[in-house]
């Protein structure tokens, strides 16, 4: 039944035996089996893909419960054992996988080896439960899943450009002259907001746009404009004077940070481990502080 589950999901057999370690050939030939017994036909087969049957889509329901109950099984015996060990699936974006969680990580595994970790890096929001998706990173708050919510922290952003750049033209003495610049955009953040004398918001005309933060960086290190970046991303560049702060008497929005997991009745040690580290890990180095903090 848990197999059966996992080709369902997958649409493969070769993806579904991937998953528990099963060769395409057992798989095809236990799902038969399955069939067998049961006397009806659960999938219906093609060269391009797998799918279900009507008799398949009631079965499945059934299958999922009794893999649900298998892995909280698993997990109930690993609660017996004194250390924290099994595998993690994390997922945030690209730049934040670069910029930040290798230090983050580090601390988490240093202090407990039992625990492996696989990052997935995109901006794409992943189905967590489909994707088996331990805890996620994600800017914002998520909308539309049903899932645990932890506010992580607001994140400074700082307006910045490359000394190329600035040679090119006037650097800017108020927001509003943004709209004369080369400005670049992230596609999920098109509004800046500033905070100075007056609050001021503008959707600064686009030179490039793009989903990715590294993108942007890259771009505005190259001196292709001016770009409204993570301060933990651009900050070694503006030590190194790569990078040149612009309005610095003007604060940009922040953004929040958000992690969320799905909700699990008896989640695992590793689980319960990570979560412990998030409560104690010290974000201030590159974020700055949510309203009402301080």
């Amino acid at each position: 039944m848990i197999l059966l589950a996992e080709v369902a999901e997958t649409g493969s057999f070769t993806q579904g035996g991937q998953r528990l370690g099963i060769p395409k050939s057992t798989v095809s030939q236990r799902i038969a089996q399955l069939e067998a017994r049961l006397g009806l036909r659960l999938l219906n087969r093609s060269t391009r893909q797998v799918t279900l049957t009507a008799a398949g889509e009631v079965y499945l329901a059934y299958c999922r419960r009794v893999r649900e109950e298998a892995q909280n099984a698993a997990v109930a015996m690993g609660h017996l054992k004194t250390q924290p060990e099994g595998q993690l699936r994390i997922t945030c974006p690209e730049i934040t996988a670069s910029h930040f969680m290798p230090r983050f990580l580090h601390g988490f595994t240093g202090r407990h080896p039992g625990i492996t970790v696989e990052l997935l890096a995109t901006n794409r929001p992943l189905d967590l439960l489909r994707e088996r998706i331990d805890f996620a990173f994600r800017v914002g708050v998520p909308q539309g899943q049903d899932m645990i919510l932890r506010r992580i922290s607001a994140i400074q952003r700082l307006l910045v450009a490359a000394p190329a750049y600035l040679a090119t033209c006037t650097s800017p003495s108020h927001p509003a002259e943004l709209v004369q610049h080369r400005c670049l955009v992230h596609d999920t953040q098109p509004d800046w907001i500033f905070h100075g004398a007056e609050q001021v918001s503008l959707r600064p005309p686009a030179s490039f746009s793009s989903d990715s933060m590294g993108f942007l960086l890259q771009s505005t290190l190259l001196g292709s404009g001016i770009a409204l970046l993570p301060a933990y991303v651009c900050q070694p560049a503006l030590a190194s004077g790569a990078l040149v702060r612009l309005l610095p008497g003007w604060t940009p929005a922040p953004y929040e940070m958000t992690m969320i997991f799905p909700s699990r009745e008896n989640p695992s040690r590793a689980q319960l481990a990570f979560r412990d580290h998030v409560d104690g890990y010290d974000f201030s180095a590159f974020a700055a502080p949510l309203p009402g903090t301080g």
